[in-house]
């Protein structure tokens, strides 16, 4: 399903103070046939709390919302599990989606790169998972290695590589099968997992609001890891200039009072 966001003089005229300083130019006539009239964006069909949420009002959905109207581009949004936003977005029939950078994903996606690695001024937004456990049980992370985890399993949601490829690197087994963090909680709390490594801020609504005195953090942050604004291939390789201007005007855009704003009235 393809949400359309249209754009009205009216919006154009309320979002000038922040637009980004070349929107007031006369862009050159090369970069106007360059630039496409629509930008397809693929998100998740499960909510990412604060940054991403199916109904579009994640603070990362915000930002590139009006990123895109200051640029004077439509953008349209796509609601998909998230192994199919990635086999389109690997096709070209997706432009974009959000993600952290992994070298597997840059095979087949384009991130914003500052040498050899990639931009992390241009991130998106730089999340914090932690390892959780039940409370009263030992399992544990001290930053460098688990302990109290025997022949158990961690919980991991689907899609999480970055995450998933460390535990691999570590030894240690896992449970990928659901998409949301609601299940693996519920896994959690049957006994099923030792433990669960989820998304910071996420996981303290959800015990905050349902597990209050059941479920606790522990330990130090297992990853901290930016976010970033990934394009297809076909993409960006007919708009490579225009990719450039959209990445800037993202991290331009994520300084400014309105979007500050925004956050602090959907934590």
């Amino acid at each position: 399903m393809w949400c359309r966001i249209g754009i009205a003089s009216a919006v154009f005229a309320a979002l000038w103070s922040v637009l980004p300083a070349w929107a007031g130019n006369e862009p050159p006539a090369t970069a106007v046939a360059s630039a496409p009239a629509r930008f397809r964006l693929c998100s998740m069909d499960v909510d990412y709390p604060p940054y991403a949420r199916v109904d579009g009002t994640g603070h990362l959905q915000y930002l590139m919302q009006q990123a895109a109207r200051g640029m004077g581009l439509e953008l349209e949004r796509r609601v998909a599990p998230r192994r199919r936003c990635v086999e389109e977005l690997k096709n070209g029939l997706v432009d974009g989606m959000v993600g952290a950078y992994s070298a597997e994903r840059a095979e087949y996606a384009v991130f914003p790169m500052a040498g050899a690695g990639p931009d992390e001024r241009k991130a998106l937004a730089t999340p914090r998972y932690f390892l959780y456990r039940r409370k009263g049980t030992q399992v544990d992370w001290d930053g460098q290695r688990f302990s109290g985890i025997g022949d158990g399993r961690i919980g991991v949601e689907s899609g999480f590589v970055f995450i998933t490829e460390r535990l691999q690197q570590l030894g240690i087994s896992y449970d990928d099968g659901s998409k949301a963090l609601e299940s693996n909680v519920a896994k959690l709390m049957a006994g099923r997992l030792d433990g669960v490594i989820a998304m910071e801020i996420e996981a303290d609504q959800l015990i905050a609001s349902r597990y209050e005195g059941k479920i606790e953090r522990a330990g130090k942050a297992f990853e901290q890891t930016p976010l970033y604004l990934m394009l297809s291939r076909q993409f960006h390789s007919q708009y490579g200039r225009f990719s450039d201007r959209y990445w800037q005007a993202l991290y331009e855009y994520r300084s400014t009072a309105d979007y500050r704003q925004y956050q602090q009235a959907r934590p």
